[in-house]
């Protein structure tokens, strides 16, 4: 499907620049990556890229990203897409796991093809999308072309993608984001790009207003620096359809965005199991704290927490069952053995043509979702259940807080305990651990206030501008150690 509708945007636009590169001052166009996908799809084959196979790529954001895909579907071989800035040791690991028998890295003279001896085989799937693995070996999430091509047809359908614009492609083309939002948008219906192998900020404004750019899918983390380090000149006049993804944008920097630049950023959810899910397509300020409605093609619905099969009370909250064309076929086993479909939701939240997330939620009184947490992350005080997003949306409130992260450490007595980690406003008013308590206690229950307090500099993120859990907790045992 995807070769097919390339094709055609070569032979009707066959020198429309596609991939712009500013800092190399040169721009690919469509008939330039046809050319580029027919040379590597010869030399992966050669490599021994055969029907059903994984190559892995640890290419970072380039015009080769488009190729490469391209390269696997003339195949009929599975794309493994890694992230900017793996290192050695994570791409023998992920190499070995899933069985990839090629690998393509970033070389001087142009992306270098390596043969594996991994054996997995991956019949009918075209790219595995990996989870965000924070801790551990992450998961691999088998999609086919068709679901490819349905996400990215319902994602320019919600956010008016069209294909003459050019997009600001700062995130990471190999994660599901980039994949969707980018890059299949790029092959299927021609839509340009403005690539640098990473975000940069002071070179963005430069970026767009050099190719007219409209459209700028990003990070909380990259609005948050845009607010603190205005781009020269101002913002980009053609640059207004701003979108968020990747982790929460919180109110204030939603709210801090539009009072300096006049641009509302629009909320994207979605995940790697299932693609896009809902968008915020309002020009009006988000005051519900939702991220929008559901996709065209995407249905939703709560489950009881505690029992999937059931829904909520009337009007509560509960997890969040994604239905559409667009959700995964599930989890891939080590080794590169799939799993077998059910009319039921298997273990794994896959089934039915759908995914139950470990998201939880509810519809506000519009119709749109609204994130409480994950159900994953609730802490057990004593029997009872704490969503730590309740507790930081209390935190957030208080001044002089300018970030908060709510996480569960072990507690003798109770099981677990809450703890509060806190980036202080300096330009507030002073914020102290007992100050914290008191101002959680006159707001939450008695067992949702925080046992104990770590202060930050910053909160620790990972490439993909998530929270870094991994840190964040060890950074925790390393303080809640030192005062036992």
């Amino acid at each position: 499907m995807l070769l097919t509708r390339f094709a055609d945007q070569v032979r009707e636009r066959r020198d429309r620049p596609l991939v712009h590169l500013p800092a190399s001052g040169r721009a690919v166009s469509a008939v330039d990556i046809w050319r580029e996908h027919q040379t590597l799809a010869d030399r992966l084959l050669h490599a021994g890229l055969e029907r059903g196979r994984v190559l892995l790529s640890a290419v970072k954001n380039s015009s080769a990203c488009a190729a490469i895909l391209l390269a696997c579907l003339e195949l009929d071989a599975a794309l493994l897409p890694l992230d900017p800035g793996a290192t050695p040791a994570e791409i023998d690991r992920l190499a070995a796991a899933f069985g990839a028998s090629v690998a393509i890295a970033d070389a001087d003279e142009g992306p270098a093809v390596t043969r594996l001896d991994g054996g997995g085989r991956y019949d009918g799937v075209a790219v595995l999308r990996l989870t965000s693995g924070s801790a551990g070996l992450p998961k691999a999430v088998m999609t086919t072309e068709a679901q490819l091509v349905s996400d990215s047809e319902h994602i320019v359908a919600a956010m008016g993608i069209r294909p003459d614009d050019t997009q600001i492609a700062a995130i990471p083309l190999s994660h599901a984001y980039g994949f969707s939002v980018i890059l299949v948008p790029l092959l299927l219906q021609g839509t340009g790009c403005v690539v640098r192998a990473s975000f940069v900020p002071q070179q963005l404004a430069a970026d767009a207003r050099l190719t007219n750019a409209r459209v700028f899918p990003g990070a909380p983390f990259m609005f948050q620096h845009l607010i603190e380090h205005p781009p020269e000149g101002g913002w980009p006049a053609s640059l207004t359809q701003l979108i968020s993804a990747g982790a929460p944008l919180l109110p204030e920097t939603a709210r801090g965005f539009r009072e300096r630049f006049g641009v509302k950023i629009h909320t994207f959810y979605g995940s790697t199991e299932t693609g896009g899910i809902t968008f915020d397509g309002d020009d009006g300020a988000n005051e519900s704290g939702s991220v929008g409605s559901p996709l065209p093609g995407v249905t939703l619905a709560l489950r009881d927490v505690d029992d999937p099969c059931r829904e909520p009370q009337a009007g509560g909250a509960g997890r969040i069952l994604v239905l559409s064309n667009a959700v995964g076929l599930g989890y891939s086993e080590s080794g590169g053995r799939g799993v077998e479909g059910s009319n039921e939701t298997r273990c794994d939240g896959f089934g039915d043509g759908g995914f139950l997330t470990s998201d939880y939620g509810t519809f506000d009184e519009a119709g749109r979702l609204v994130l409480l947490g994950r159900t994953s992350s609730f802490v057990n005080v004593a029997g009872r259940k704490v969503q730590p997003a309740e507790v930081e949306r209390v935190l957030r409130g208080m001044p002089g807080v300018a970030d908060v992260r709510v996480v569960a450490a072990a507690d003798a007595r109770r099981g677990q305990q809450i703890v509060a980690c806190v980036v202080t406003d300096r330009r507030g008013p002073a914020v102290t651990a007992l100050g914290v308590r008191r101002f959680c206690a006159a707001r939450l229950a008695a067992h949702k206030v925080p046992r104990a307090i770590v202060f930050f500099d910053a909160i620790p993120l990972t490439a993909r501008g998530k929270t870094d859990r991994e840190a964040l907790d060890a950074a925790v045992r390393a303080s809640l150690s030192e005062h036992v």
